[in-house]
């Protein structure tokens, strides 16, 4: 339960330049927020304390911790929310366009936001950390996106946060504890129109939110995703797209005297090539630069047979094996009219 009430608004700036200049205008939006709420603390009763190692350290356990929907968070909250956003536009001559009043809008940054809150009600750590996202789209083709968490707080010798303001010592906004970085490209043939089948590799049959089966429906997402040999567009002649994604935690370093920086890189790829105008070949797969540890790499073999379609899907490496064919028919009203043989090989 809770009560609250927010403001909102938007400031626009313009800087121009001169009229026989190749960029026209840099166009700046700020949108600031503020918003007061109050929610009372109504789990307190359903926590606990407990001590989590011999150095008499203690944390806070609910009794409702392992339970299909998780614990719902103790704590009462009065006080304020507030962030700003940011987006930069940038006008610039069409090259491709030979009138005079000819102009395109190039988006340098799509969002750049610093949101934090303050608890009048708690008796320490009264404001809280500061989140930072920052997302963007470089030349059309190159999508970054980056978020950051940063505590404003000192801490002591063992590397735990005191109730004291960074800013009482030194000019900054606090330290880092977390960050991440995802930078995605794609690149293809034929009508940009043309949609491309989703592949996230989810090998799980249960909803990574509530912990409970797919249902009907949740399960032929998964399976499609698993399988875009069964989806194939071959309106796209060629197509590949890359991730890279960076990850930064500050973690204990399991001694109890401090913490450490926990790194971890991962990069991810998917390519589709028609052979012909009925055979599509397509692979996609991962590698943790980390670990150094390849994920699960498959390829697939799709037949465009007018009404119906036939694929093969094939993946020999990784943690999880398995081998695919299916024929089934293109319409959605009959997608669960399919032929299907599948093994699956676990590596544990």
């Amino acid at each position: 339960m809770s009560f609250g009430m927010g403001i909102s608004t938007r400031i626009f700036g313009m800087f121009t330049f001169k009229k026989n200049s190749k960029v026209q205008a840099i166009r700046h939006e700020i949108r600031p927020t503020l918003s007061a709420s109050y929610k009372p603390d109504m789990n307190k009763q359903f926590w606990y304390t407990s001590q989590i190692d011999s150095a008499g350290n203690s944390r806070r356990f609910s009794y409702y911790e392992r339970s299909v929907f998780g614990a719902f968070g103790e704590g009462r909250f009065g006080g304020l929310n507030f962030g700003i956003d940011n987006n930069i536009q940038m006008k610039v001559r069409n090259k491709k366009d030979t009138s005079a009043a000819a102009v395109k809008k190039i988006t340098l940054i799509d969002g750049f936001s610093i949101t934090s809150g303050y608890n009048f009600l708690q008796d320490s750590f009264r404001l809280s950390p500061f989140n930072i996202n920052m997302r963007t789209n470089l030349f059309e083709k190159i999508s970054i996106s980056a978020s950051a968490v940063v505590v404003p707080y000192l801490t002591n010798s063992n590397g735990e946060f005191i109730d004291k303001l960074v800013w009482n010592r030194k000019v900054a906004l606090g330290k880092l504890t977390s960050a991440n970085i995802a930078i995605q490209s794609q690149f293809r043939g034929g009508d940009k129109n043309e949609q491309l089948p989703v592949n996230n590799q989810m090998n799980s049959e249960l909803n990574s939110i509530s912990g409970l089966p797919l249902n009907e429906y949740q399960q032929e997402a998964a399976y499609i995703s698993n399988n875009p040999g069964e989806v194939a567009n071959f309106n796209i002649p060629w197509s590949f797209s890359f991730s890279y994604a960076f990850s930064y935690n500050r973690v204990p370093n399991g001694l109890g005297t401090g913490y450490k920086a926990f790194f971890s890189q991962n990069v991810s790829w998917t390519g589709s090539l028609n052979l012909t105008p009925k055979w599509q070949l397509g692979m996609n797969g991962s590698y943790n630069i980390t670990l150094k540890d390849l994920g699960m790499i498959s390829m697939y073999l799709s037949r465009e047979m007018h009404c119906w379609q036939m694929a093969i899907n094939i993946s020999p490496v990784g943690k999880y094996r398995s081998f695919n064919i299916s024929i089934s028919p293109k319409s959605g009203l009959l997608r669960d009219l399919k032929i299907n043989r599948t093994r699956y090989f676990y590596d544990l």
